[in-house]
């Protein structure tokens, strides 16, 4: 039986946060945000979130039941799902503050090495992990565009944790949700797409769909996925090559028209998570010759990230003196 009474956080209430808020508030939970400081915590703060355009074309409003920077102004929260970039991970430390004693952490973030800061800071009998196909955009602050329905897939990042509770909850939302014992194989597996197609596009400006119609933008992400495969099994989760490609075909027809979340992250000029997407495949390069396609990549984007940062850099700069 659904607990209304139990409250969910949100920690990064993004694109894909706000269409995951907007579904449990629809169920009826309570649902609040953990929202770094910036114009999507004051947009969601004065306007609450709107969806533009759903599923059936229709545009609805939400109003979370609290958001904030700081965990003091956040009620006691039974499960976080964590969506921040994974270069901020590790800042999710205060949130321990208002995870109740039965409460647990599911990251469904990008890349490698999320769920082990989460275990690191909150214990890994509180961690879970898994990823998320649905496609969600921003649209202005405050404003997300549904993408495309999709699948949850969460397992426990230690062995023998229930999370049956959580995957129960998110049915209940009307979300697409499968349980695995061991959530690292799906882990791996996004990567594996993120690795291919969110880094071709990057660089190119192009939708998924025009990147799976150009010969040259396919050949480059077939190089990419093969090095990744190849790390995954240095990791210890053998993947299958060609049920990737064809996996990643399925995905360039179904979200032809979307863009992917470091594109949009370069456009709106946005550090990326090139880091613990490429950079967590090169973790497995034997020497610094391996790898070369997705080590050309990640210099690539890094070099793009590096302007993002100067920009960032300044801005707080500018506010600290304001």
């Amino acid at each position: 039986m659904k607990d209304a009474s139990l409250t969910i956080t949100i920690a990064g209430c993004g694109a894909l946060g706000s269409l995951f808020a907007a579904r449990l508030l629809e169920a009826g939970y309570r649902v609040q945000a953990f929202q770094r400081p910036g114009r999507q915590l004051q947009a969601l703060r004065e306007n609450g979130i709107t969806l533009d355009k759903d599923r059936d074309g229709a545009t609805r409003r939400y109003r979370l039941h609290a958001i904030s920077d700081d965990p003091a102004q956040l009620a006691p929260s039974r499960l976080v799902i964590v969506l921040v970039k994974a270069y901020s991970t590790a800042e999710l430390e205060p949130l321990g503050s208002i995870l109740t004693a039965d409460g647990m952490v599911l990251t469904l973030q990008n890349g490698l090495g999320n769920a082990e800061v989460l275990a690191g800071l909150f214990g890994p009998q509180r961690a879970a992990a898994g990823v998320a196909t649905y496609g969600a955009f921003g649209i202005a602050p405050g404003i997300v565009g549904w993408g495309g329905d999709g699948q949850i897939t969460i397992g426990p990042w230690t062995g023998g944790t229930d999370i049956e509770w959580i995957t129960q909850l998110l049915r209940s939302a009307g979300l697409q949700v499968a349980r695995v014992d061991d959530p690292r194989p799906a882990i791996w597996t996004k990567l594996a797409i993120n690795a291919m197609l969110n880094t071709v596009t990057a660089l190119t400006g192009m939708r998924n769909g025009e990147a799976g119609n150009n010969p040259p933008a396919r050949e480059l992400m077939q190089h990419l996925g093969r090095e990744t495969v190849a790390a995954a099994v240095r990791a210890g989760v053998p993947l299958d090559y060609h049920a990737i490609w064809k996996l990643m075909g399925d995905n360039l027809v179904r979200t032809a028209m979307n863009r992917t979340s470091m594109l949009q992250d370069v456009t709106a000029g946005r550090r990326t998570e090139i880091d613990v997407i490429s950079g967590g495949v090169l973790r497995y390069a034997i020497n610094d010759d391996e790898f070369p396609y997705t080590r050309a990549v990640h210099a690539l984007i890094r070099a793009i990230d590096l302007r993002a940062e100067a920009v960032e850099q300044a801005d707080e700069s500018s506010c600290r003196k304001v």
